[in-house]
């Protein structure tokens, strides 16, 4: 699941934090035949951001991000008022590496790695506005 903050509404000109849920190592339960056993773990490599923003469309973290946008924030310069819907399709893309290792005297290899994997999140619409300050002479 992607998470804003702020949440579901930012402004121009604002940082805007960037995280998603699911961001570890994950393994799978062994697989076993007699003879061998094959566990594979995916490890989160980074995250590729789909901004919905038309003059940045994607960044990349290195780390699932957090609610306090230390590792990863992006600040609009344009509001959404003009993309169809009011807001922009925000999406993350998480990069795996996958590793699997095989126990047993019938494995022809003892680990190897498979081509590294992705998953995206379904888009979530980030409403961006803008604040305009007069001032009086």
């Amino acid at each position: 699941m992607v998470h804003t903050a702020p949440s579901g509404k930012t402004y121009v000109s604002v940082r805007t934090s960037f995280w998603v849920d699911g961001f570890k190592t994950v393994s799978t339960p062994p697989a076993s035949v007699p003879g061998q056993s094959v566990t594979a773990t995916a490890s989160p490599a980074y995250v590729t951001w789909a901004l919905g923003d038309p003059t940045n469309p994607q960044m990349t973290c290195q780390d699932g991000g957090s609610q306090s946008g230390d590792s990863c924030n992006y600040t609009y310069k344009k509001s959404s008022v003009g993309v169809p819907g009011g807001s922009y399709q925000v999406t993350a893309t998480i990069t795996w590496n996958i590793h699997w290792t095989c126990v047993g005297n019938d494995c022809d290899q003892a680990a190897g790695d498979l081509p590294a994997m992705t998953m995206a999140s379904a888009p979530t619409p980030l409403v961006v506005g803008e604040i305009q300050a007069g001032s009086r002479q």
